[in-house]
């Protein structure tokens, strides 16, 4: 607030110098007090109302740098949440629910084929994994079967994938024929017996699959391939005139 300005002004001599000692008790020099009146505020200054504003924001009024603060870090957890949430969906979609592989029979050839009830059925697999992030890793102890039109023709072990089990493409399944009690079905009989027409099969495999990313060992998961052939000449070389492999995997 700005200093009042005082001027000490005589007083003026009274008339009656009894009556000045009477108002004053005392005879000695008497002095006026004369206060300027365009400094006396009867109103704050305009300078007192901005000092007042200033001191609430500092003590965490609202709208200060504290409340800043507080909003870039409720901004920043908000952030932190998304991105974990994102990260969470992309691990879930890419690595524990990935795309089954697909397959391809590329060759059979059967063996013993003067045993009918006793043949050998050596299929040659090719698997083609279409995940760009995840492998898939093949474990041993998968399970095959043969059929024809309902009837198992044979059964057999999945053997060990040639060039490994981390994202493996070969695969050689062998299966060993049933004996059926002299009720080979006629189409596979002729077959077996040179026939170039064409005999329906059907290959199902199962087999275990572990998801990796890396050097991260996932889920385990089994996986199912079902391939329908059509086949002729059921000898050494059997000539694969149609093919169509479909694969999922199970729980």
């Amino acid at each position: 607030m700005a200093e009042r300005a005082l001027t000490l002004v005589p007083a003026l001599p009274e008339p009656d110098s009894s009556a000045v000692s009477t108002a004053f008790g005392s005879p000695r020099d008497t002095y006026v007090v004369h206060v300027q009146k365009d400094q006396i505020y009867r109103v704050p200054p305009p300078e007192n109302a901005y000092l007042a504003e200033r001191y609430r924001a500092g003590s965490g009024g609202g709208g200060g740098p504290n409340c800043s603060s507080c909003v870039l870090r409720t901004l920043g957890a908000v952030l932190v949440a998304a991105l974990l949430l994102g990260a969470a969906t992309v691990l879930s979609s890419v690595v524990l629910r990935p795309d089954a592989p697909s397959f391809i029979v590329d060759k059979l050839s059967v063996h013993n084929a003067s045993r009918q009830q006793h043949m050998d059925y050596d299929f040659f697999l090719t698997a083609i994994n279409p995940n760009k992030v995840t492998a898939l890793w093949y474990k041993d102890g998968g399970t095959a079967k043969l059929r024809h039109k309902g009837t198992t023709l044979a059964k057999g072990d999945v053997g060990e994938p040639e060039d490994g089990g981390e994202d493996a493409t070969d695969f050689n399944v062998v299966l060993h024929g049933l004996e059926h009690g002299g009720r080979t079905p006629e189409a596979v009989e002729k077959g077996l017996q040179g026939s170039k027409d064409a005999v329906a099969l059907e290959l199902s495999v199962e087999i275990a699959v572990q998801v990796h990313v890396g050097a991260l060992g996932f889920e385990r998961k089994t996986l199912a391939v079902e391939c329908e052939i059509s086949a002729a000449e059921l000898r050494k070389n059997v000539h694969i005139s149609s093919q169509a492999c479909k694969s999922s995997f199970g729980n």
